[in-house]
């Protein structure tokens, strides 16, 4: 029989055949695989979950940084939840404007052009007064272009302030069947506020903005949906009651601040006031300084936005910096990492339980064979140490698949998370040396209080006693 442990005693010290306990450790493997397999499977979960869930949260916290450079530098919104009741004339001849101008050939006026020329010649002869150029519905208790002029003289620490307007419109290619789509109607200055870059053609212009001209500038996604593979600058679609001709093409941005620049529509924000007959501001974004104006604006705005709405209330209203995003990511974030480690601590609690179990079975199955080594000479520290290392191997070789699992897993976990939780795109995780010496020091850990007891119990078996068991 081949001796169990070649021991160098000097003074307390003792020298265990590691190799001996690994080979024994894999043909126990082979004679009860399905046992093992089994105490080892709640390792190996617990472990890919640490892995897993780390590494989404690197790979988060970096995303998050690229976020927030691509929103722009010292960024301060303001958004206007509060939806005005539009008086019934515009909002009826509004839907109108969206259905018809959209409509396929066949129909009414004959072809798509002949439906826009038809319309645009409702306006010229006054049939749609309420959404001519110029004479906007003034609706009370929203912002509006003037109170904009207003806030930008105060905020003299704001480099920028870019003024947005958002609408759902039936959008569609002049021939074509209509979609639901958002336009956004904006200034030069969103480009620069936002980082928003040209892919093909070119962005707003002031003159654009002064003369209400019918342009727009188009997401990727949504111009390759409209337009299809093809060259888009210079062609025309149809939204808002006319045709607009497309000036230029967004580069591909992703999802910020809850929602896809890849699939919006912007054009002059007077050019949307003049089509949708109402003067509304939805929202402000304000380009500080530095990060100490910033800090001032954030903290300064709702009270000179309630000065020139004395009738709202600031419930309606939502501030926040780049700080807030950042903070409120961070929390998101934060909140994943903790369930998922209390999944994995909860897993790997019920594997050592497993592994103990199975562990003061091999015990009793091996009571002759424990007798006959400490027959030979194995003393109790001996017989302590063997099992204690076999349920740490044990739990070493699950901790080791685990890891293996965690990283395949980590890339779709990191999908799920930016698409549902924390609306970034682009998320890869990041995986650091740290996170696997973390998850394999917590399955050695797992596997001394899994294996202490078995040992123990091991250690105390009287020679004669166990020699005698069969």
């Amino acid at each position: 029989m081949a001796v169990l442990f070649r021991l160098r005693q000097t003074g307390r010290w003792f020298h265990m055949d590691w190799v001996y306990t690994t080979g024994a450790l894999f043909r126990d493997l082979q004679t009860s695989r399905v046992r093992r397999l089994l105490s080892i499977l709640g390792v190996v979960i617990g472990t890919a979950a640490v892995i897993s869930s780390l590494a989404v949260v690197e790979g988060g916290r970096e995303q998050l940084r690229a976020h927030l450079e691509k929103l722009g530098v010292n960024l301060v919104v303001l958004e206007d939840r509060f939806r005005p009741d539009i008086p019934r004339e515009y909002e009826d001849q509004l839907k109108s404007l969206q259905t018809e101008s959209v409509l396929t050939a066949g129909q009414g006026y004959g072809t798509p052009s002949e439906k826009i020329d038809a319309k645009n010649r409702m306006h010229e002869d006054g049939m749609l007064s309420g959404l001519d150029a110029g004479s906007a519905a003034v609706v009370s208790g929203v912002l509006r272009l003037g109170d904009v002029k207003h806030l930008r003289k105060r905020f003299l620490n704001a480099t920028l302030v870019e003024p947005i307007t958002m609408q759902w419109a039936q959008v569609g290619q002049v021939g074509a069947r209509p979609f639901g789509a958002r336009v956004e109607g904006g200034t030069p200055h969103g480009a620069i506020v936002r980082d928003l870059r040209v892919r093909e053609g070119r962005y707003l212009l002031p003159m654009d903005v002064d003369r209400s001209e019918k342009v727009c500038v188009l997401g990727v996604d949504m111009a390759k949906r409209l337009l299809g593979e093809g060259h888009a600058v210079g062609r025309y679609i149809s939204m808002l009651g006319s045709r607009w001709r497309v000036i230029g093409i967004l580069e591909r941005k992703g999802t910020m601040m809850r929602f896809n620049y890849d699939r919006l529509i912007i054009v002059p924000i007077t050019a949307m006031h003049e089509r949708t007959g109402v003067e509304v501001v939805n929202a402000l974004l304000f380009q500080a300084r530095d990060k100490e104006a910033a800090s001032i604006i954030r903290h300064e705005l709702l009270g000179e936005v309630m000065a020139c709405l004395p009738g709202r209330m600031e419930e309606d209203f939502s501030v926040f910096s780049q700080d807030d995003l950042a903070e409120q990511h961070d929390e998101t974030l934060r909140t994943f990492k903790i369930l998922t480690i209390c999944v994995a601590a909860f897993s790997l609690l019920v594997s050592g339980i497993g592994i103990m179990n199975i562990m003061l079975v091999s015990v009793r199955e091996r009571t002759h064979e424990i007798g006959v080594w400490k027959a030979v000479g194995a003393t109790d520290l001996d017989i302590l140490s063997y099992f204690l290392a076999e349920s740490v191997l044990t739990c070493l070789l699950g901790g080791g698949l685990g890891i293996l699992l965690g990283v395949v897993l980590a890339a779709d976990a990191t999908g799920f998370v930016a698409s549902s939780v924390a609306e970034i795109s682009s998320w890869k995780p990041i995986f650091c040396p740290e996170f696997f010496v973390l998850s394999l020091g917590s399955t050695v850990v797992i596997g001394l209080l899994s294996g202490i007891f078995p040992a123990i119990v091991a250690a105390r078996l009287e020679p004669t006693e166990a020699l005698r068991y069969e």
